[in-house]
């Protein structure tokens, strides 16, 4: 078997059930690391003084089957697993090769992750900046509002000034008008002449 460091693996022992009479041992390298014995314990024990599977193995309590995570290449070799029954006693044998991880593959991860976290670190100063320059500019628009309207209303008092002081102006001023005087028509004259009227007393007598 071939397994990629860092990986899981599983050794099966294409059991479907232990028996109550049977036991199950595992060994690396002719050094015991896992074991049940069914008729003491229904779950498997691990040996502690290999230091290298420390928190590594799982052994299956009805199969029997090996699970070796996190796999280093240091666990790379020959595994045996021995099964003794009553009247029987199995063996088998796997070979194990564990592949180094390719450190250049890694370096690219490590430079894929970095180039990420930088674009998101750029995005996030692009968002910051987008949005002080968007109020700067809405700051700058309030303050052109607010000039200009204040400009505006000083046009029109002065302007409404300078209407107060025309006005009052036309009212102080005093218009002066020569007198003329006509000479009454000769033929309009003798008109009214003829057209006066002479009244005179009358006397009554008894």
């Amino acid at each position: 078997m071939s397994v990629m460091e860092g990986h899981s693996v599983t050794l099966h022992t294409n059991v479907t059930e232990l028996y109550t009479h049977e036991e199950m041992y595992w060994w690396f390298k002719n050094i015991r690391i896992a074991r049940i014995r069914r008729s003491v314990n229904i779950n498997p024990t691990y040996n502690d003084e290999t230091e290298i599977f420390r928190d590594r193995l799982k052994m299956n309590n009805q199969t029997g089957d090996l699970t070796i995570t996190n796999i280093r290449a240091e666990h790379s070799g020959r595994y045996k697993l021995n099964i003794l029954g009553r009247n029987k006693e199995t063996a088998k044998t796997f070979s194990l090769t564990v592949n180094e991880t390719d450190k250049h593959e890694i370096h690219q991860h490590d430079e894929d992750v970095h180039t990420s976290e930088g674009g998101e670190t750029c995005l996030v100063y692009i968002v910051v900046i987008s949005c002080a320059v968007g109020f700067l500019m809405i700051v700058a628009s309030l303050l052109m509002f607010f000039i200009c309207r204040k400009h505006t209303n000083t046009r029109q008092q002065q302007q409404q000034q300078q209407q107060q002081v025309t006005d009052q102006t036309r009212e102080d001023e005093i218009t002066y008008a020569d007198p003329t005087f006509y000479k009454p028509h000769a033929q309009n004259r003798r008109v009214q002449e003829e057209g006066e009227v002479v009244y005179a007393g009358v006397v009554t007598r008894r």
